[in-house]
């Protein structure tokens, strides 16, 4: 299972994103390469949409939408995929219950995650998804996540170690 997490317009494109995480346009490739790796093995692929709504956002309406909407490549990638909307920084405890009736908590799922912020919405749901299925496997994919910046990304990698989370 792969969850894709918030590359969305605003938090991927550096240039009109106003939330946007530096670099994170550097991981589109390789979450799309991943993506398809994914597909072939059969696994389940979902991708989280951050509903978020920022106060003194000046922006048009259209704008706003933009920002919203799944950056470039990802589009195309993620079109036959499972969306999740969230308010905050994980899906809610809803969606993930409805997750762990839908598939079978067991040692041989694993579960990979990549996208932005490590540190923020990375980091709480795969806490979110290692409380919903124990038995499985949380894996972050390092190298396809971008924190605020390199040290937080990276003291949350540590962080996510002792929580015996898997870091890959």
């Amino acid at each position: 299972m792969l969850f894709v997490i918030d590359m969305q317009n605003d938090f991927v494109d550096e240039e009109k994103g106003i939330l946007s995480v530096p670099n994170a346009e550097k991981l589109v490739p390789k979450i799309v390469k991943e993506i398809k790796k994914q597909e072939k093995e059969g696994e389940p692929i979902y991708y989280t949409l951050n509903q978020h709504d920022i106060e003194n956002d000046n922006r048009s309406d259209a704008e706003k939408k933009w920002g919203l909407e799944l950056f470039g490549p990802l589009k195309e990638a993620l079109k036959e995929h499972h969306a999740i909307k969230k308010k905050f920084h994980s899906i809610p405890p809803e969606a993930a219950a409805e997750l762990r009736n839908q598939y079978e908590d067991n040692p041989d799922r694993v579960i990979d995650f990549c996208g932005v912020e490590t540190n923020v919405c990375v980091l709480s749901n795969a806490v979110m998804l290692h409380s919903s299925f124990p038995l499985a496997t949380i894996s972050i994919l390092k190298d396809l996540c971008m924190g605020t910046t390199k040290e937080l990304h990276n003291e949350t990698l540590d962080i996510m170690k002792s929580l015996k989370i898997e870091i890959n």
